[in-house]
């Protein structure tokens, strides 16, 4: 069986299972080895490196919670964390995947996190798009990094595709995967269909009992509506369908945002003006602006008063996503995040 870093052993010591709760497989390791004297073993530039990236991430551990962010789970910070997809208000949870630093094990659904994703914390390093997940926000611990919408995306496409990957499973190898928008993302191979030839089922094997543990739902994947696209780009003609019907449909839905605007502001009762709030703001304003999505099943009395609790007033929106321009006088304004209590989905999408 290829080895992999880290070892199994160190796996499961950071998921803190019980003795008990080892799989037999990881016996051999952890009782055939001893601790190391690290007195006079000098620090090693990868570790400094690590050491760099968690400097640069710590600014974004209080950042309010939105879509696109990799959060520590809060009850086990060193079992992993999750990349934030989306907001699922009819459950009052998020859903995203699965994250851990070990690169090393990614398999063809795996995501390896790179530089052009700093700052990010060294306990991100790789998404495992197969193992979508549902939390809470109380079950959201601090901010290790954050997404672009296009890497995201690329996350849901392997969640989707990855399988396809016809490719020779080669634990321990990673490789550059071409994607239909022109982008790539560093991927692994499949998994071996040999029993005890390839680390990464074991590994799996203990993030599943980890979360067990930790009663963290596994979201539930909807069967694919046709077969698995191939793991290779489209072509011109492919992508030029697909711009046009992306503006049919984007024109489409900003008609129908336009719809929900006018509703938003009009007046509750005929005749009387609606709070100053809820008007479109003009000329320059002082304060902070924030971008939210507020809950699909938000009614508008509840939104209404909310933003007079937190003396917001909407300034713009919704635009092309359905999201609101929120400003507040007070510049050192921090939203709450999305839950009970407030009619938010999203904060900064």
């Amino acid at each position: 069986m290829t080895a992999l870093t880290p070892s199994l052993a160190i796996v499961a010591a950071r998921l803190e299972f019980s003795s008990s709760a080892v799989p037999a497989l990881l016996d051999d390791e952890i009782n055939g080895s001893a601790a190391p004297d690290w007195r006079s073993i000098a620090v090693p530039d990868h570790l400094l490196q690590r050491l760099g990236r968690h400097s640069d991430a710590a600014p974004l551990a209080s950042r309010p919670t939105g879509g696109g962010q990799i959060h520590a789970l809060a009850r086990r910070p060193g079992f992993g964390a999750v990349l934030l997809d989306a907001w699922q208000p009819e459950r009052q949870q998020w859903r995203g995947w699965l994250v851990t630093p070990d690169t090393s094990y990614a398999d063809a659904c795996g995501l390896v996190i790179e530089e052009r994703d700093a700052p990010v914390d060294p306990r991100a390093g790789l998404v495992l798009c197969d193992m979508p997940l549902l939390l809470g926000v109380a079950d959201l611990g601090a901010c290790l990094g954050v997404f672009s919408e296009q890497r995201l995306q690329a996350a849901r496409w392997l969640q989707q595709h990855g399988r396809a990957n016809a490719a020779e499973a080669a634990p321990g190898v990673i490789a550059r995967v071409a994607l239909p928008d022109n982008d790539y993302v560093l991927t692994g191979t499949p998994l071996s269909s040999e029993l005890g030839k390839d680390g990464r089922q074991q590994y799996r094997q203990l993030l599943r009992q980890g979360l067990e543990q930790l009663q963290i739902a596994v979201a539930v994947t909807a069967p694919p509506q046709s077969a698995p696209a191939p793991v290779a780009p489209v072509n011109a003609a492919q992508a030029a369908n697909s711009s046009r019907w992306l503006k049919m449909v984007t024109a489409v839905a900003a008609s129908v945002m336009v719809v929900q605007s006018v509703w938003l502001f009009l007046p509750r009762d005929g005749g009387v003006d609606a709070p100053a709030q809820y008007r479109g703001g003009s000329g320059v304003e002082q304060g902070v602006r924030i971008r939210v999505l507020f809950r699909a099943d938000a009614s508008e009395a509840e939104i209404r008063t909310w933003l007079q609790r937190e003396q917001l007033e909407i300034v713009n929106g919704p635009d092309t996503l359905g999201a609101f321009t929120l400003l507040s006088k007070n510049r050192q304004k921090v939203l709450a995040a999305p839950g009970p209590g407030n009619p938010l989905a999203v904060i900064n999408p």
